[in-house]
């Protein structure tokens, strides 16, 4: 008798925890004077770049697909999520590619 028949397959589930990129309040403490939204400070370009190189690294590094992000409201936040799908989404890995912008991406792999 075969005891891989009587065997349950064995499911997985992995989460990946990720904090937000570098935040303009950190470098320019003059921003929060004029801020619009004080409590809600954007990422600064730095930030953005380490976001997008992050989910580069994500793509090349996971052997399965994110099926969900789960983010803050925060601005930073989502800034941050944004970067990191879109390198995880691209449809080609542009080397030159610091940050999302101008980046093509691939429908299909967003819910």
């Amino acid at each position: 008798m075969d005891s891989t028949k009587n065997q349950t397959p064995e499911y997985y589930q992995n989460v990946v925890v990720m904090r937000h990129g570098d935040r303009i309040d950190n470098f320019d403490p003059l921003w929060i004077a004029t801020a619009p939204r004080p409590w809600d400070p954007p990422l600064i370009k730095e930030g953005r770049v380490r976001a997008f190189s992050t989910g580069r690294k994500f793509r090349n590094l996971f052997g399965y697909p994110l099926h969900r992000v789960f983010v803050s409201p925060f601005l930073r936040c989502v800034q941050t999520a944004a970067e990191a799908v879109i390198a995880l989404s691209a449809v080609d890995d542009n080397p030159d590619a610091l940050t999302g912008d101008s980046v093509t991406i691939d429908p299909s792999k967003l819910k």
